[in-house]
């Protein structure tokens, strides 16, 4: 039988994955992991640091659970991004298993299930972030050129 409480050696790394979410602060979690099943969201809010709780903001559907899928966890956040309106975010899965992925999937920061989330996969998951940033500042910069070369634009159009 598998402990999926947060209490088990599979959640041990917690800290190393709130030191993450402290150093970018746009970062939510949704839980994708058999987690979701065991404990409602709110329940799991309470295994994170305070500072961090409210970042914790949904879980995954579970998708089919008596039907053999293949990439389900894949499929599984692809539907709640989509029920959720955040169908073009960014984003990256945390896992240790990878048939629930397509194969080569680029958004998957695959862990090695005996040593779970260490400092490798920190690495890795940064630089996911690093990127997502990157991309959100070059948004804004060509948000705020394409202001600066219309300078026929009123000020109320901008306030949307």
């Amino acid at each position: 039988m598998i402990d999926y409480s947060f209490s088990s050696k599979f959640f041990s790394h917690l800290p190393l994955l709130e030191k993450l979410l402290r150093e970018f602060k746009s970062v939510d979690v949704v839980i994708s992991s058999d987690w979701r099943l065991a404990d409602s969201v709110e329940q799991q809010q309470r295994h994170f640091s305070e500072d961090i709780q409210h970042r914790i903001i949904g879980a995954t559907p579970q998708i089919y659970p008596d039907v053999a899928v293949q990439h389900r966890r894949q499929l599984e956040i692809q539907a709640w991004l989509e029920g959720n309106g955040r169908g073009d975010a960014e984003w990256v899965a945390l896992d240790d298993w990878a048939p629930h992925f397509d194969a080569g999937f680029e958004r998957l920061v695959l862990t090695d299930s005996a040593r779970a989330f260490d400092q490798d996969g920190f690495q890795e998951l940064r630089s996911h972030f690093l990127r997502f940033a990157a991309i959100r500042t070059r948004h804004w910069k060509s948000v705020a050129l394409s202001y600066n070369d219309s300078p026929q634009a009123e000020p109320s159009a901008l306030a949307d």
